[in-house]
């Protein structure tokens, strides 16, 4: 699993283009994007512990973050084309998931119940695993294709996409979680 004090200047170089995403995916084993991966969904999910409806629907009017059920519904959502592109580019038999974002703030949805919100984010954590174990060992590590906003993208170029994302994400949860204590929600 990689430190986050290696891992953050590492996605900061390349969402400023300081680097490119292929080269940051070069620089590390694709077992430890992996590893870190899976390290990191469970915080997101304990992220969603002993909060109200209320809470988790609370969008600031003076804070620049989704509200947590946006961020959550959002990150579920948008999996499903790391998925997607995840299998496209090795040789699994693994079926595509047939709704998958394909822009920024894709299946975003304010007002989801907290308990729901949990339910779905477990069977999205299911299912995106089951991918990642089923294409991880089954890729070609040379082959790339092209994609419009991160450039040459490789197997382990979308793993660490995945998870700049879900970092991305849970940052905003842990934000937006301290914003409706502060506001006492």
């Amino acid at each position: 699993m990689l430190d986050f004090n290696v891992l953050n200047p590492l996605l900061d170089a390349a969402f400023t283009g300081k680097t490119t995403w292929l080269e940051a995916s070069t620089r590390y084993p694709l077992d430890e994007f992996v590893e870190t991966y899976y390290a990191t969904r469970p915080r997101m999910a304990g992220a969603l512990e002993n909060l109200t409806d209320a809470q988790v629907a609370f969008a600031s009017p003076v804070h620049p973050f989704w509200s947590i059920s946006e961020s959550v519904t959002h990150l579920i959502y948008s999996q499903n084309g790391y998925m997607n592109q995840m299998l496209e580019i090795s040789t699994s038999q693994i079926p595509h998931a047939v709704e998958a974002a394909r822009g920024l703030g894709q299946g975003a949805k304010p007002g989801i119940p907290v308990a729901q919100l949990r339910i779905r984010l477990s069977a999205a954590t299911e299912q995106i695993h089951t991918a990642i174990e089923g294409t991880r060992y089954s890729h070609d590590p040379e082959k790339s294709e092209v994609n419009e906003f991160f450039g040459v993208c490789t197997y382990k170029t979308w793993m660490l996409l995945l998870l700049s994302h879900e970092l991305d994400h849970l940052r905003q949860v842990i934000a937006m979680r301290r914003v409706v204590r502060s506001e006492h929600i």
